[in-house]
This record gives structure tokens, sequence and C-alpha cells, in this order.
């Protein structure tokens, strides 16, 4: 099961790289990025862009894969990415360079496998841009948490104009 493989590999992760006694400080832009993603799930569930597609077992889901994607493995690498982050400008940008590189390689690594899937319009290449995104108003939030939210909004709307999901879709 390769879930609970991922699972294990980002508890040791979280054992190895995670300064526990600092994780408050990055709860609030956990909590946020658990909202964005639950909202985006909310809106497209009848109207996927990607989604997580189990392999080895029948009742393995994306709504149950990405609950243990929302809830754990997520917040575990976003800890050690704010923990980490540099100082200097440029050593930021290769930072987040080398976090959007590291997802996308996941995302399309998990896509050749068939355990993540992409429908109306969405390609792995678009998880280019919508990583850096996430990566750069994650550390915003962080930093500043209600320029996130000015900035998310309007980045939303433009989301949803790119790539529009019926309305009567909704429930």
């Amino acid at each position: 099961m390769y879930l609970l493989l991922v699972i294990v590999v980002w508890i040791l992760f979280a054992y190895r790289f995670v300064d526990w006694k600092q994780v408050g400080k990055q709860y609030p832009t956990i909590l946020f990025f658990i909202a964005v993603n639950m909202t985006y799930n909310f809106l497209y569930y009848n109207h996927t862009l990607w989604a997580f597609r189990g392999v080895t077992l029948e009742w393995l889901n994306h709504s149950i894969i990405n609950m243990a994607f929302t809830f754990f493995i997520c917040p575990v690498g976003l800890i050690i990415y704010l923990q980490r982050f540099p100082r200097t400008k440029s050593a930021q940008f290769i930072y987040i360079t080398i976090w959007v590189a590291f997802y996308t390689v996941l995302e399309w690594l998990f896509s050749m496998k068939g355990m993540y899937v992409y429908d109306h319009g969405w390609n792995n290449w678009l998880n280019i841009p919508l990583n850096a995104v996430l990566f750069i108003v994650l550390y915003i939030h962080y930093r500043n948490p209600v320029r996130a939210l000015i900035i998310s909004l309007p980045i939303a709307v433009l989301f949803y104009v790119f790539f529009p999901f019926p309305l009567d879709s909704l429930k």
C-alpha cells in the first residue's frame, strides 16, 4: 500500500527535520492550507481537475487519500518548509524553486503510477505554477496572514475563470 509507505516516509521526515517546540508558529498557516485544500475539494468535487486514485485497495479513494495528505503529509511538509525558510532573497528564490520542483516531481511520479489523475484540462505542467503560487502564498501567510488572504481572493477568482466548474454541480 503506497499510502502507508508515503506516511512512513513523512513520519521519518518529521522525526528528522521538525523542531516540535516551534510548531505553534506554523499552525495558523497549516490551518490556512487545510482550508484552501478543503475548499478546492468541496467546490470541484463533481468536476475534479486532479484526484488521487488508490491502486492497491478498492476502498482507497480520492477522499480517503486526500484526508491523509491534507491532515498529515502536507502539514509535515509545510512545517519543514516554513521552519527552514532562508532569510536572503536569492536563497528564498532557490528554496521555493526546490520545493516546487520536489512537489511537482512527486505528483508526476504518482501520475505515472496511476495514483494521481488529471481531468478537465489539468495536466502536470500546470502543477508547476500552482505549486509556485501555493508555496509563495503559504510563506506570505506565515509572515502576514491578512496579506495572504487579500492575495488569495483574486487568485481564487482567476483559478475559477481559467478552470470553471458548472455551478449546478454544487450540492
